[in-house]
């Protein structure tokens, strides 16, 4: 979409993230306020396209027998169909644009969280590395023990020495060539032949003397909670959705995406962040809500207009 970019509204979630940070002074529900912000200002598209699924819905029978009279002429089907729709004020494609910024807003939010992600892992390091391994005292939540990496069995409380090194190569962005030569004095990093590598045996000791001055010696970073809550509660937005908001032709075009989202959904978590699973995982009990809500205002609506 060329009238949005991804970088300057992921550093808008930056600086708008760590303002409301300044303020609650804990980053789960700093992302929780974060995102219902972003929630309200799609609110009124989301209602204008829920609106305009309720219309489709109500012409169903309509466009089913346009189906079945021009069922030999399939190009007369689309035009009737077309007709209808315009004659009656819908727009089939109405249901596009909210998809459309929520992924705009996902990738800039998953943006936003990598570079916060990126400075808090290099201030871990730099912090241990300057005033000593025991000042450092990481972010948790709940289970989580370092927010600023996966929620998962699998994942250290720390990265390794091989994610380090991929975390120095892949975010150029926060990794400044003053940062670099930090890390460089400290012997952390080697540099052979202008080719970039770890000193695994400093960079062990340094995360060892971190794990252990907080009291983690021996335990992952999370049991794998985030993530599968993120994939059940996108499977269940989904389900609700389809049943307070009936779309036909979006059930058509879907198909097993339903079963597929929540998989990626999970994966996705998995491999990113804690705080991320989060903000994920709240967006989809929230879309959740939402769908409840506007079906209960559509139930009333109806009933009123019935009794008129």
């Amino acid at each position: 979409m060329g009238f949005l970019n991804d970088n300057f509204i992921a550093d808008f979630f930056v600086i708008a993230i760590q303002w409301v940070y300044r303020i609650l002074n804990e980053y789960s529900l700093t992302i929780i306020v974060v995102a219902l912000f972003v929630r309200a200002i799609l609110l009124p598209i989301d209602f204008k396209q829920r609106n305009s699924s309720k219309k489709m819905q109500a012409l169903s029978s309509e466009v089913a027998d346009i189906q079945r009279r021009y069922a030999n002429n399939p190009d007369q089907i689309n035009v009737r169909i077309n007709k209808l729709y315009k004659d009656r004020g819908v727009s089939p494609m109405s249901g596009c644009l909210p998809v459309i910024l929520q992924i705009v807003f996902l990738f800039a939010f998953y943006g936003a969280l990598r570079q916060i992600a990126s400075r808090e892992t290099l201030s871990t390091i730099l912090n241990a590395a300057e005033n000593g391994t025991e000042t450092v005292k990481l972010t948790r939540w709940l289970w989580v023990n370092n927010l600023w990496q996966p929620d998962s069995g699998l994942a250290g409380v720390l990265p390794s020495t091989s994610e380090f090194l991929t975390f120095l190569q892949t975010n150029t962005k926060s990794v400044t060539p003053q940062i670099m030569g930090i890390l460089q004095s400290k012997g952390l990093v080697l540099f052979n032949n202008d080719v970039l590598s770890i000193n695994e045996a400093a960079y062990t000791t340094l995360c060892n003397g971190i794990i252990s001055a907080n009291n983690l010696v021996g335990i992952n970073n999370g049991w794998f909670i985030l993530p599968v809550l993120s994939g059940a509660a996108f499977f269940l937005q989904q389900y609700i959705s389809g049943k307070v908001n009936p779309n036909p032709q979006m059930d058509q075009t879907m198909g097993m995406m339903k079963f597929i989202y929540p998989v990626v959904s999970f994966m996705v978590c998995l491999s990113s962040n804690a705080m991320f699973a989060i903000y994920w995982t709240f967006t989809s009990l929230y879309g959740m809500l939402v769908d409840v809500l506007f079906n209960v205002y559509y139930k009333h609506k109806e009933k009123k207009e019935g009794q008129q």
